[in-house]
């Protein structure tokens, strides 16, 4: 709940850019979004988004935040699995939950910050099943497992070590209740049938369909990611490691920049530690950190592919606080108390490793709060009313991915200028049009056209064939919620004749 206040602080509150304007859009109107569809988050969202407070943009961030906060709390409670202090694994908690990567994802619309609860709350399951044995929990494991894959294909790097740790800790009891697996097996499949929402959903043909995926082929496309596979240099290959030993100088500056270096520092050591008093638990951590960072160096460096990483992070600095406690509390034990499991530790044993943990948070929250802090963007707002504006009665705009989404969301969501045109780079490709040009040529002698490409380079093509006019000039972001870039809005003339007299005057005013 600390964690959720200091979210909502800052949370932006409204309209982003980009893949987080999609994903306060694509809910709100049941379509599909981009590889690889993600209809776990978009029916959670779409749930989500029905709460009768602020805005549809503003619910699906706050839906984020909700997701980190609940990802906190698992945290927490995974500490006390691991025998934390209370108090010591939600201080560690709260340190985790600002870093400054854990906290822009929590304050804007995206399904990471979803990936990244699910997956806390699995791995707090296999410790609850290995605890108690108990076949619910296999069968709750199984379902945080299908519904993350209906989330995100991040889970693949992520659920396969901690069912591992699982079914090896609790090897005893399955030979004994064999017929158990079939409850996590079935729950597993029960979870990932969230993937037959995709082709429903397309085939009602709502106003946003990515791919239109109502062929098998076009479904495999969209649900494995096919169209980004050659970003990704593959899984603990020769030459993955060769890339992610290139990028441990970036890693380290990413680490001591979002997180100080006492967090990165504290939580390996507390992961060795874990390693000695829980093996099997510890080895899983480490995989799925390993493997955690294996990805993110080999797909595009995106920084919100290490929330898994520093969750894991975040739980060696609990054990690492609770280490230093008993450590302290050894010291001035006498010998008959040294002798027992947990001695009694002192009122100085007690408050060293607590003034650590709220110095930690402190020092997280004093360096990340201004970066962080979305509570007063609203230059995707700023954005729309500026193209909007400068449209036509009955235009189309030919824009690209970033630009595109917040326009969606005013035409799909808040109702404005139903009358204009979206045509996004993906449209171009998707609906066959193979250029610009080619879909402009469809357009210029029945409707205004406008244009906006990231890149002045880009426009060459269209150059060659229509003359342009530069109407305004645009922020926009480009890879992120907020305005980054700054592009001119264009708009297209057709050339004398092409259209008649009356359409191509028409067409220019």
């Amino acid at each position: 709940m600390v964690a959720l206040a200091a979210y909502v602080a800052t949370l932006m509150p409204g309209q982003a850019f980009d893949d987080w304007g999609e994903m306060q859009t694509v809910p709100h109107v049941l379509g599909v979004a981009h590889p690889t569809g993600y209809p776990t988050y978009i029916l959670a969202a779409w749930l989500f988004e029905h709460l009768p407070v602020g805005s549809v943009a503003w619910r699906a961030n706050l839906f984020s935040a909700v997701c980190v906060a609940v990802a906190l709390g698992a945290e927490t409670a995974i500490g006390q699995r691991l025998s934390v202090r209370p108090s010591l694994a939600a201080l560690a908690a709260l340190a985790t939950g600002a870093v400054a990567t854990v906290w822009a994802s929590a304050v804007v619309a995206e399904v990471n910050p979803l990936h990244l609860a699910l997956m806390a709350l699995l791995v707090h399951r296999s410790l609850v099943w290995v605890d108690e044995r108990r076949r619910r929990d296999l069968a709750l494991g199984g379902l945080l497992v299908g519904l993350g894959l209906g989330n995100h294909l991040l889970t693949l790097f992520v659920a396969p070590f901690f069912v591992g740790y699982a079914l090896w800790a609790g090897r005893q009891t399955l030979r004994s209740h064999i017929g158990w697996l079939a409850w996590g097996v079935a729950a597993t499949v029960a979870g990932a049938a969230v993937y037959l929402y995709i082709p429903v959903a397309a085939m009602l043909e709502p106003p946003l369909s990515y791919n239109h995926p109502v062929t098998s082929d076009a479904l495999w496309f969209l649900v494995t990611g096919q169209q980004f596979r050659t970003q990704y240099s593959g899984l603990l290959t020769p030459s993955s490691m060769g890339v992610l030993l290139g990028s441990l100088g970036d890693l380290g500056t990413i680490a001591v920049s979002r997180a100080t270096v006492a967090f990165p520092v504290l939580g390996l050591a507390g992961l060795a530690v874990l390693v000695v008093r829980r093996p099997a638990f510890g080895a899983a951590c480490w995989g799925s950190l390993i493997v955690g960072i294996d990805v993110w160096s080999n797909y595009e460096r995106l920084e919100h592919y290490l929330l898994v990483p520093w969750l894991l992070l975040g739980i060696g600095v609990a054990v690492a606080l609770e280490a230093l406690a008993t450590g302290l509390a050894r010291l001035g034990a006498s010998p008959a108390q040294r002798t027992g499991a947990r001695p009694r530790m002192g009122r100085v044993a007690s408050a060293i490793p607590a003034a650590v943990g709220v110095l930690l948070v402190v020092a997280l929250v004093a360096a990340n709060l201004q970066g962080a802090d979305r509570s007063r963007d609203r230059t995707a707002s700023t954005y729309v009313d500026a193209v909007l504006g400068a449209l036509s009665p009955d235009a189309a705009i030919l824009s690209f991915w970033g630009s595109s989404t917040p326009l969606w969301h005013a035409q799909f969501v808040d109702g404005r200028r139903a009358d204009v045109l979206v045509v996004d780079d993906t449209n171009i490709v998707y609906q066959g049009w193979a250029t610009r040009e080619r879909r402009i040529a469809d357009l210029i002698c029945a409707r205004p056209v406008y244009i906006l490409r990231p890149e002045e380079s880009q426009l060459e093509p269209t150059r060659q064939v229509y003359r342009l006019v530069k109407v305004t000039e645009l922020l926009v972001g480009r890879g992120a919620p907020s305005a980054n870039w700054s592009v001119p809005l264009y708009r297209v003339e057709p050339l004398p004749g092409e259209c008649g007299a009356s359409t191509a005057s028409t067409a220019i005013g």
